[in-house]
């Protein structure tokens, strides 16, 4: 029995996001088991930018070690989040400001079958939440397999509809045969990560928003194509890169180490402007 664990990251029970993945689930067959993991109901706590786990373990004693476990038990992971003011909602931030806890996983989920769902109320309202959810794959090293967003406003409208339903077959049929889908209004991606959010520069460079790497677009036929070259330092390029990658942050905490004491200086003249607003205090404001 092969298992899709989703990562949700939505306050409702259940949520349209949540619901989706439920009707994907229905489509994959017998030979699946679908396990929920509802983020609002996790002990996630704010990354303390200690650089522990790159080198030991996170100190914190809350749920991160065990969701990273399920994840690294699954056959393929769902991520999806609903859209709140136009990007995702917080829940999956504090879980991906955590990410530095997944290097101590990379190589076991390096290149799982991932797919992304976004949900919306209102459609093209989705702002840059598919970003959020695309980057939260990449970031856990996953092969994103489809990157979806599912519009509906109230509860159960995610899985209404021939749009909707259409979705939630392309996406099943993504992970069974690991063959990657492409919506059909995606005309433009990267061509090194399959992003589709671009900055456009100067002239004719763009860079791409999802692996941070940049390039020159150009009018072909009419049509806008696009040529993406890797940088010098790349997160998820390949699974080399990312341990690179891991490998310059553990320097970079070397580094700091040797350097405080130069920079203590700086640090202690900028605190004494301001004062910091304890909101609990009936003085807090002068008046």
């Amino acid at each position: 029995m092969k298992r899709l664990v989703a990562l949700v990251a939505s306050p409702r029970k259940p949520g349209n996001g949540e619901l989706f993945i439920r009707a994907v689930a229905k489509e994959l067959g017998t030979g699946w088991e679908l396990e929920i993991i509802r983020l609002i109901e996790c002990d996630i706590r704010p990354c303390k930018a200690c650089y522990s786990c790159l080198f030991e373990k996170c100190p914190q004693k809350d749920d991160m070690q065990k969701i990273l476990s399920r994840v690294v038990s699954a056959d393929a992971i769902a991520v999806t989040a609903p859209t709140y003011f136009l990007g995702a909602n917080s829940l999956l931030k504090r879980f991906i400001d955590r990410g530095l806890m997944f290097y101590s996983i990379l190589e076991k989920i390096w290149g799982k079958p991932m797919v992304s769902v976004i949900t919306a109320g209102i459609e093209g309202m989705e702002g840059y939440a598919k970003l959020m959810v695309d980057s939260a794959i990449k970031i856990m090293g996953g092969k994103l397999l489809a990157s979806v967003v599912v519009y509906g406003a109230f509860p159960g409208e995610a899985v209404l509809g021939d749009q909707n339903r259409d979705l939630v077959q392309s996406v099943a049929n993504a992970i069974l045969s690991g063959t990657s889908f492409v919506p059909a209004e995606t005309s433009v991606v990267c061509p090194l990560c399959g992003g589709d959010s671009f900055r456009f520069l100067d002239g004719s460079r763009v860079r791409c928003l999802l692996c941070s790497n940049t390039g020159h677009y150009r009018i072909e036929n009419g049509r806008l194509a696009i040529t993406i070259t890797p940088g010098e330092h790349q997160l998820f390029y390949s699974l080399r890169d990312a341990l690179d990658h891991a490998e310059w942050l553990r320097t970079m905490k070397k580094k700091f180490l040797d350097v405080r004491n130069q920079l203590k200086p700086v640090v202690q003249e900028y605190v004494k402007i301001g004062r910091v607003c304890h909101l609990d205090d009936d003085n807090a404001f002068d008046k």
